[in-house]
């Protein structure tokens, strides 16, 4: 069974190979030999023919450059190998000793300025690597320039320079790759549309570090179709709606009726056994007429259509049938609402009822992020960016800024698996598993989109029997994306609609039985 591809932040791995190394420079050495001969290997297995051809190794002074100088000896024997020193400075640390052994093979030294890119048939760039941020400098940016007119194929070492390893952001004349040889784990940054442009295709190759960042919490592995379709349960000849869960949904109100029915249809189209929707009754009247295969639990409201206080003992009856609930998707904002997200919080902690909270029980959370972890609530919360900083009481700007630590201190602080919607979507939990999904596309920005979303979530969960319950958001997650590229295959993502995808999830499902 091959390895989980990683997937980690630039900390994470800078202590990943200092645990791996012990610290030592002996070992950091070692891990750079590992790196350099990953880069020989994969370039000469993107030739079919390698001896002979002439490869221009660009190296800047730090770890990057050295494996470069590492690459540019192991390959010296087959290639025509030249290295161009893109730095005012001498090479520093570790890869200083690299390049000093490097300097005994046939390898050709010349400063960037020298450089004629028209002369190689191979440009492998190993200026910067994942500790670049801000701008390239002038120089690099003439040079880059350059290579980018050249006909010459491009690598790049660990990640182009010019994309920034966390954030994705992509330097003007950032280097453009072919392909790029990454080592031990994809930066997260590269998952980014506009890096991963930059990226070209992208080749993990191991070092030594794998085993000490698979230990390390919060990084991650990345949910593909096997794994979601490993989470759904198994349904035997002799299954019945009672073996796939009861899932109450509370949603809805008289100005948006509509998120209610996402929520169901998703949930209905997810496997679950039984769909119950708790919602006033001016909802259901609209939502039944054209949905027949859920129940229906009605529920007082409030002289703006929302659902009462009043009807607090109503949902806790309901909530204690269930296997799994609901809550948040077109419930309006009001004291009503802080009062039955609250009750729905501390019922499903007590009853030990997973429970999933989107859109206005998440605005009605604001600032209260803790409440599910004070009732024990087994949650799994669905924020928006703004949704996400309004919980932390926070800027959204500093989650643009950094999503992943934003979704681990909520998800530490609640004490519930966050999915922090955005591309890619991250699963976090508490306990330090974490999971991205790469599925989806921006037709899915609309509204609606994560009503479908979330009822998808509770349907699979609840579908489990509130089991596994990182596994069926994960699952839940990836279906939901892998759903939507085949709508705008389909549709176009300018054309499609949220409903469009729920017809599109059985593409996903009919792969599993």
């Amino acid at each position: 069974m091959m390895m989980d591809i990683l997937y980690c932040t630039t900390s994470q791995m800078k202590e990943a190979e200092l645990k791996a190394s012990g610290g030592q420079e002996r070992g950091l050495l070692s891990l750079m030999e590992k790196a350099g001969e990953s880069l020989a290997s994969s370039i000469l297995s993107l030739l079919p023919d390698p001896d002979g051809k002439s490869i221009l190794f660009l190296c800047g002074k730090g770890n990057n450059g050295g494996d470069g100088f590492t690459a540019a000896r192991l390959l010296s024997s087959r290639m025509n190998v030249t290295v161009a020193l893109v730095s005012d400075k001498a090479p520093t640390g570790i890869a200083a000793k690299e390049f000093s052994v490097m300097q005994h093979f046939d390898v050709k030294i010349v400063n960037w300025d020298e450089v004629v890119v028209t002369d190689h048939d191979i440009i492998c760039d190993a200026v910067f690597g994942t500790g670049f941020h801000g701008d390239l400098p002038k120089n690099t940016e003439l040079l880059f320039t350059d290579v980018q007119n050249s006909p010459a194929l491009k690598v790049a070492a660990d990640i182009p320079s010019g994309v920034d390893a966390d954030s994705g952001e992509v330097s003007r004349c950032a280097f453009r790759a072919d392909h790029t040889v990454t080592f031990g784990a994809v930066k997260l940054g590269m998952t980014a549309p506009d890096a991963k442009r930059q990226c070209g295709e992208i080749h993990v190759c191991p070092i030594g570090v794998e085993d000490a960042l698979s230990a390390m919490p919060y990084v991650m592995t990345c949910t593909d179709e096997e794994k979601a379709l490993a989470a759904l349960p198994h349904r035997y000849e002799l299954s019945h709606k009672g073996n796939f869960g009861k899932l109450l949904i509370i949603a809805g109100s008289r100005s948006m009726s509509g998120a209610a029915a996402l929520n169901v249809r998703s949930a209905l189209s997810s496997g679950c056994g039984l769909v119950r929707l708790a919602s006033p009754e001016s909802v259901i009247d609209r939502v039944g007429s054209g949905i027949y295969e859920c129940t229906f639990a009605p529920l007082d409201e409030n002289v703006n259509g929302q659902i009462s206080s009043t009807s607090l003992d109503r949902i806790e009856e309901e909530l204690k049938a269930a296997t799994a609930a609901a809550a948040g998707s077109g419930l309006g904002m009001s004291g009503d609402i802080s009062a039955v997200t609250g009750e729905c919080i501390r019922i499903c902690g007590k009853e030990r009822v997973p429970l999933v909270l989107d859109a206005d029980a998440l605005n009605a959370l604001s600032g209260k992020a803790d409440m599910t972890a004070k009732f024990g609530c087994r949650a799994v919360l669905t924020p928006h960016p703004g949704e996400l900083a309004r919980l932390l009481g926070i800027d959204r700007q500093e989650v643009l800024t950094d999503r992943l630590s934003c979704a681990v201190k909520l998800a530490e602080k609640s004490q519930a698996i966050v999915v922090s919607k955005g591309y890619p979507t991250y699963i976090i939990s508490p306990d330090g598993r974490a999971a991205l999904s790469l599925t989806g596309n921006a037709g899915l920005s609309k509204g609606g989109s994560g009503d479908v979303l979330t009822g998808l979530i509770a349907g699979i969960i609840a579908s489990n029997k509130g089991d596994k319950l990182f596994e069926s958001t994960c699952a839940a997650v990836y279906v939901f994306g892998a759903a939507a590229d085949i709508t705008a295959k389909r549709l176009s993502m300018t054309g499609m609609l949220p409903s469009d995808v729920i017809n599109d999830l059985n593409e996903i499902f009919r792969k599993k039985c």
